[in-house]
């Protein structure tokens, strides 16, 4: 009985403790939204470095919706280390929005956005600031207007040019978004300073 009785506080113990060093503190929180065929482990990285795509028909009604966890590229690496400490000419901010019909995995050594979409209201375009006094991160967000049709849209990215530039973010989502025109597709990138 005492070593039923001790295995099982250890057990509970061992929850406790596992069920604490996940948990996420306050300010780094996050509202997670689990679509219909994904999993809670979709969006590895929590509340840091993550993409928010929806798109939405031309009355407003929500027709998609994906987070997905983003990826800071080599050459974004260098580029925050030149934004932040460089003092003889940094470059350019990342706030750039481009989007592809590219399903290809997102590698570190990335330098260009595969197959990115030029016309029909998807070309890159600039993005949105936000940030909030202390908080260690930022977004920079971007609501498109399709003016054609599009198929399997499922990547994004984020540059420091209207064109060509240092690719910093890129990210692909999945299912692809199906776009008519009239339909908007909002992207956000939220960004993590730490």
């Amino acid at each position: 009985m005492k070593a039923s009785y001790a295995l099982l506080c250890l057990l509970l113990f061992a929850a406790a403790s596992l069920a604490q060093t996940s948990r996420a503190p306050a300010s780094d929180a996050v509202a997670v939204r689990v679509e219909s065929g994904r999993t809670a482990t979709d969006f590895a990285g929590g509340g840091h470095n993550r993409v928010t795509i929806e798109a939405r028909h031309a009355d407003g009604s929500l027709f998609y919706r994906s987070t997905t966890h983003n990826l800071r590229t080599n050459a974004g690496a260098d580029w925050q280390a030149s934004v932040m400490g460089n003092t003889a000419a940094p470059p350019a901010t990342c706030n750039y929005i481009g989007v592809s019909s590219d399903a290809t995995t997102p590698a570190l050594t990335d330098s260009t956005l595969a197959s990115e979409i030029t016309t029909n209201g998807l070309q890159r375009a600039q993005g949105v600031y936000g940030h909030s006094t202390g908080n260690s991160v930022y977004s920079v967000s971007k609501t498109f207007t399709a003016s054609g049709s599009f198929t399997g849209v499922q990547k994004a990215a984020l540059f420091n040019a209207s064109s060509a530039g240092t690719m910093c973010f890129e990210a692909t989502f999945s299912p692809a978004a199906n776009l008519s025109s009239g339909d908007t597709l909002s992207i956000t990138w939220t960004v993590s300073l730490n």
